[in-house]
Order: structure tokens, then C-alpha cells, then sequence
């Protein structure tokens, strides 16, 4: 993938930045509740230059972006864990794709979501409208992808995915998905907080965890303040005594590169590759969906496949 720079070739910044991005896994509650914390503002600014998006097209892509990626904060090995909306409203939908690496990548169905009146937007609900969530599992050690599907009830990510584990895992679950915007309309903070319970977890303790993760105004104003992700989950919830376990790396990244989009050319019929070579236009772009790169091919290279 082509990444555009958002650091103005500033590399002490971008390390920086780098440097904060990163999912801490922790559990609480005696072990009975597991969960995540993730801070995502550099991933979430970067992919909003790939695919040049507006504050609305990046809030909801860059909600996804942290739900998939808390999702795979149980995951192990190679496995990767994709989500997929397909809706009615004017978001159209939505996939996006994590890996255990914490490699995020995806794509709206539009670049622009178009809206008769923007000033009539109360939720996010009124974007999405019918449609369905899909979760898909590639776990390593099974021979074929599970996969679990629920309607969309609440048009919010974070409720919809709650609705899901409860429904297909019978697991009860919880979001926190946030990106919070400065007055230039620039994200400055951006991350999210999973957490599960475990089989034999005593109800008050679901119903303390549950209301605890609901009086977190804003993780991306939080974090936009340089608030730290862990001494953030040990204050909001030190009644459940939390105990981390470890952290990792997340960024945005897709594994497109130019020679991938070479041999997909070559794998054209003979009578498509044919057509291009006499007609053209040249250069022929190939541009991949997941991260929005764009590759060029000129006709001295097509002629050479």
C-alpha cells in the first residue's frame, strides 16, 4: 500500500504518533470480565487521507475501524476477523478487515454520504437504515470461515455488535467506539473499550462494568487531552480492579502492492488484455478498495504482460 503522509515528512511525529497507537488487553473482576482499551487516532487519521473523507464518511468508517479492531483482541495466531454492513440508509455499508498483526484496513460502499438536510442528523441510526451485520471469522486452525449474521436494530455500531455476541455467541458484551473532532473538524483523538464476560461472571458485576463503560463521555476527547489508555480503564474502573495483561501495535494497513495488482492484469482474458492494449486510456489504474491506493500501469507495461 501508498500511504499519504500526514506528518508533512515530519518522522519524529509520525513515531510518536506511531508510538501511542496500541491495544492494551486486560481483566477485571477477578478474571470473570475480559477487555480491551485501544487508542487509535493515528490509524484513524490515516485512513481518512487514503480515502479522503469527510468528518461524517470518517466517523463512521473510523467507528468500524475500532470495532474490528477490538474484535480481534481474542484472536490468536493468524487469525483475522472482518465486519460487513449492508444497509438501506445512506451510508450504503461498509467492510473492514482486522488481523491478530494489528493491521486494520476497509472501505465504505460511498466516499460520500449524501444527505438531503446534514443539519437533521440526531444519530447515526438515521445513515444506516435496514440492513443486515455479518461478522466473519478466518481462524487459522479451521478449515472453513465462520461466519454470524444479525439485522441491524439500533444503527449503531457499538449496540448492533452487543446485539450480535449476545445473539450468535451468547456472550454479553460491550462497546465503546470514539472519535472526537476539534473545531476544524480534525481528529485529534480516537479509540475504543471491549469488554466480555466470562461464563460464571456474577450478574452485579456485568451490571457495575456496564455502567461504567456508559458514564465514558468521550475516549477520544480523553485521549485528544493525552489522557494514557491504561490509567484511564484503571480509574473508570478500579471498583472491578483491573489487571493488564499485555499491549500491541495497531495500524492502518493493507498488504495491496504493486506486483499483486500486476498479476491480477495478467490474469485478465486475452481478449480483455487485448482491448487495453489497442484502446486504452493510458495510464490503466488499479486501485485497491481496501486502503484506496491507486496503481498505475503505462502502456509500455501492458504491453509487456
Amino acid at each position: 500500500m501508498i500511504k499519504k503522509d500526514i506528518f508533512d515528512k515530519d518522522v519524529k511525529a509520525q513515531f510518536k504518533a506511531a508510538a501511542k497507537d496500541r491495544m492494551y488487553r486486560f481483566l477485571m473482576a477477578g478474571g470473570m470480565i475480559k477487555g480491551a482499551v485501544v487508542h487509535t487516532t493515528r490509524m484513524v487519521n490515516e485512513m481518512r487521507a487514503n480515502h479522503g473523507l469527510g468528518p461524517l464518511e470518517t466517523l463512521v468508517l473510523g467507528q468500524a475501524y475500532i470495532a474490528t479492531t477490538l474484535m480481534c483482541a481474542s484472536l490468536k495466531g493468524k487469525d483475522r476477523i472482518s465486519m460487513n454492513i449492508r444497509c438501506s440508509g445512506p451510508a450504503q455499508g461498509l467492510d473492514v478487515e482486522a488481523n491478530t498483526f494489528g493491521e486494520v484496513k476497509g472501505s465504505l460502499k460511498t466516499n460520500e454520504i449524501l444527505l438531503e438536510d446534514p443539519k437533521q442528523i440526531k444519530s447515526l441510526s438515521s445513515l444506516f437504515g435496514a440492513g443486515f451485520l455479518t461478522i466473519t471469522k478466518y481462524l487459522e486452525d479451521a478449515k472453513n470461515p465462520y461466519s454470524g449474521q444479525i439485522t441491524l436494530e439500533h444503527g449503531s455500531i457499538a449496540e448492533d455488535l452487543a446485539a450480535y455476541f449476545l445473539r450468535s455467541e451468547q456472550i454479553p458484551t460491550g462497546f465503546k467506539l470514539s472519535l472526537f473532532f476539534n473545531e476544524k473538524e480534525e481528529v485529534t483523538g480516537a479509540g475504543g473499550i471491549f469488554l466480555q464476560a466470562m461464563p460464571g461472571v456474577l450478574p452485579e458485576q456485568v451490571i457495575e462494568a456496564e455502567n461504567r463503560i456508559q458514564q465514558i463521555h468521550s475516549l477520544g476527547e480523553a485521549f485528544a487531552r493525552g489522557d494514557a489508555p491504561e490509567q484511564l480503564i484503571e480509574k473508570e474502573f478500579s471498583s472491578l480492579s483491573p489487571r493488564f495483561l499485555d499491549n500491541s501495535r495497531v495500524e492502518f494497513f493493507c498488504r495491496c502492492t504493486r506486483k499483486r495488482m500486476e498479476d491480477y492484469l495478467r490474469n485478465l482474458s486475452a481478449h480483455d488484455m487485448d482491448e487495453i492494449r489497442a484502446k486504452g486510456p493510458f495510464p490503466v489504474e488499479a486501485r485497491c478498495h481496501h486502503c484506496n491506493t491507486l496503481y498505475q500501469f503505462s502502456k509500455d507495461d501492458m504491453m509487456s504482460f
